[in-house]
């Protein structure tokens, strides 16, 4: 048995025995609460068969939790509120796991989609090799939002200048010097940066480009230069899309994940603060 697999069994099991501590509500069997921790295990990693072995140490990590809750809950240790505050804890990390866990179950990528993904990456592919020899000269202006990034993209565009303009920009070390970033390869940059830039002409300012750190305005100081004693560059050899079709249902997964938890960072956000607040109210 998998070390990491015994882990999560012990650390599901203990959820339903801390919850057992508590306000008793719907009394479920210990085969029911199996199931639903073993349904869990394969949610999360259905690639793993769960053996009769795992199950037996659940139900006796199980019943052993629920046998010292209900001494608790007899002794009353579970009425105070560092333990209320840790089951809810407790709740709430069950439930974003299970919201997680049909989400992605509910996921279903078209070959489309798949497809798409594959071009994409194909496509970052031949773009480093065509400038793994070049040097590029690049200056930009990084912002927080997008709809920062547009209004210099259309200040640009109406005349002002980008010196004036980079006193804006997020990475102050590059608008102490105007924006500009030197003479690197495209490599040294994340990719969606170095796409961006690959497209560019003399002169030319990108589209708003959003990448980890936020959104770059970008621009190309003269010509690419060829890189003095680069190697030649063999032709990459890129699998056809159905050989490695289920590896990229898998970056479509991750990314599909990332984007689900993104999307609550919002929300969390609003929670810590009012978290904070409250020692505040008590006064």
């Amino acid at each position: 048995m998998e070390k990491s697999k015994l882990l999560l069994m012990v650390l599901l099991a203990s959820t339903v025995g801390l919850g057992a501590c508590g306000k008793k509500e719907t009394n479920y069997t210990t085969a029911q609460m199996v199931d639903a921790v073993v349904a869990q295990i394969k949610a999360e990693r259905p690639e793993q068969p769960v053996s009769d072995e795992v199950r037996k140490k659940i139900e006796e990590s199980l019943t052993l939790n629920l046998a010292v809750a209900e001494a608790a809950r007899k002794e009353k240790i579970g009425d105070d509120e560092a333990t209320k505050a840790l089951m809810q804890a407790q709740s709430a990390q069950v439930l974003a796991s299970q919201y997680f866990s049909k989400k992605m179950a509910d996921y279903k990528p078209t070959d489309d989609e798949l497809k798409k993904i594959y071009d994409d990456e194909v496509k970052k592919i031949n773009a480093s090799m065509m400038t793994a020899d070049k040097e590029y000269n690049l200056r930009h202006i990084l912002v927080a939002t997008e709809a920062e990034a547009k209004d210099i993209e259309s200040k640009l565009k109406a005349g002002t200048k980008f010196e004036e303009l980079v006193k804006q920009s997020k990475d102050t070390a590059s608008a102490a010097k105007g924006g500009n970033l030197g003479w690197s390869s495209l490599s040294s940059f994340v990719p969606e940066f170095a796409e961006a830039a690959s497209k560019l002409k003399s002169g030319e300012y990108s589209l708003p480009v959003k990448t980890e750190f936020g959104y770059h305005v970008i621009q190309l100081i003269g010509e690419p230069r060829a890189v003095k004693g680069a190697p030649a560059q063999a032709a990459p050899q890129i699998p056809p899309f159905e050989q490695v079709k289920p590896q990229i249902l898998e970056m479509a997964k991750s990314k599909h994940l990332e984007e689900l938890q993104s999307s609550f960072k919002k929300a969390a956000t609003a929670i810590a603060s009012t978290t904070e607040k409250k020692p505040e109210e008590k006064k």
